[in-house]
């Protein structure tokens, strides 16, 4: 669809605004400095360096907008990647023009420049998601929506609605309770004339899971049942009816999945029955809490990118012909071994394969039990033999 086509391009653009600014001031400061010290020689730090030590930072971000290409509301994360480089060296630059230099001016330009990198990083997230379009609602971009009285943030994503930042605003990924489609039984907006409380369980690697208590404010609220949970989230009237309708379009056709044995629970989850004992003695608790991520792994993972690495910057210092880049990647007077290039190659697709078998692979796996946790925290009853035969377990919902 055009629309939010022309939104994810805005947002990039924004995002490569906002890297783009910050080493264009932090270059303009090192000139600054380099003046102000009155230096014949070229300027220490350059504009083409900073973009060379902003690759890895950059390249961070691509994967993460990759990764959360539909979850809008972490780009704002993203765009503040893509500007920390830029904002690290203006400060630098900054603090060594205040105490070389007596121009304090210097810092507040730095601190200028972080307001508005966080500013551009709120402006990514506003203009993929607002106005709440039809075209939006028909997408499946994650929308967000904020809840009335509550640090929790609604969002309606293409195959669930989620309650996150129960824990805090700041992590919100801490404590999500979710509710698919195919777990969805009725959601209405309802007005409470009274306060209430809601409790909600979070699976945190134990065998049952922790419940969460919030309380909810008289006047309208959505009342979400699940075949695993129900929630009751107070929102604005406005907020209610776009979320009823966010949901009524992207849940057409779908239908509620009600048969989940705790085998399969323990199979979706990635939990086994024998981590029972593991999980008491410590051992093993982390590795299933919906708010742990496996981010060792990302050492493995640059370890396995090396080979590709240094092929990449073998052929860079050809093409680009920067005596600098030659002599870092050992190329001796603008020629190169072949034999080097081959054994980088062959590594390179080696180390790839690696890469997708130990981390790719188990991280996807992972973050499937993640999800299915964050929606399914518990291990359902044992069902009681009634002599009867079952049905298909399927039921289409209603809204």
């Amino acid at each position: 669809m055009i629309e939010p086509f022309a939104r994810r391009a805005a947002g990039l653009l924004l995002i490569a605004l906002t890297a783009a600014l910050a080493l264009v001031v932090a270059a303009r400061l090192a000139s600054w400095e380099n003046a102000l010290a009155a230096r014949n020689s070229v300027q220490l730090l350059g504009f083409g360096d900073m973009v060379i030590g902003a690759v890895a930072f950059w390249a961070v971000t691509i994967s993460g907008l990759w990764w959360h290409r539909r979850r809008m509301p972490m780009w704002r994360i993203w765009a503040r990647w893509a500007g920390f480089p830029g904002v690290f060296l203006a400060l630098f630059e900054a603090f060594r023009i205040t105490a070389n230099h007596g121009k304090p001016i210097a810092l507040l330009v730095a601190a200028g420049l972080g307001v508005v990198c966080w500013a551009l990083g709120e402006a990514v997230v506003f203009v993929i998601t607002r106005p709440v379009t039809a075209a939006l609602l028909a997408s499946n971009l994650e929308i967000p929506f904020v809840t009335r009285g509550l640090q929790a943030r609604l969002c309606v994503r293409e195959d669930r609605l989620v309650l996150d930042s129960l824990a805090s605003r700041l992590k919100r990924s801490r404590d999500v309770v979710a509710v698919p489609w195919t777990a969805l039984r009725s959601i209405d907006l309802v007005e409470l004339d009274q306060e209430m409380s809601c409790q909600v369980v979070i699976f945190t690697g134990w065998s049952q899971g922790t419940t969460r208590e919030f309380d909810v404010t008289p006047g309208p609220a959505l009342h979400v049942v699940g075949t695993a949970r129900e929630l009751l989230v107070p929102v604005t009237e406005e907020v209610g009816r776009a979320v009823l309708r966010a949901v009524e379009i992207r849940s057409a056709g779908v239908e509620v999945e009600e048969a989940l044995t705790e085998d399969r629970w323990r199979w979706r989850s990635g939990v086994r029955k024998t981590d029972a004992l593991s999980i008491r003695a410590g051992r093993l608790g982390a590795h299933h809490r919906t708010d742990y991520r496996p981010y060792k792994m990302t050492v493995v993972g640059a370890f396995f990118l090396m080979p590709l690495f240094m092929l990449t910057g073998t052929v860079l210092s050809l093409l680009t012909g920067s005596t600098k880049w030659q002599k870092q990647f050992h190329v001796i007077n603008g020629a190169i071994n072949p034999v080097w290039v081959a054994t980088l190659g062959v590594a390179s697709v080696l180390f790839l394969f690696l890469l997708h078998r130990f981390v790719l692979k188990p991280f996807f796996k992972f973050m499937e039990g993640q999800n299915f946790i964050e929606a399914f925290p518990e291990p359902p009853a044992p069902t009681q033999n009634t002599g009867t035969v079952p049905g298909s377990g399927k039921k289409r919902k209603k809204h």
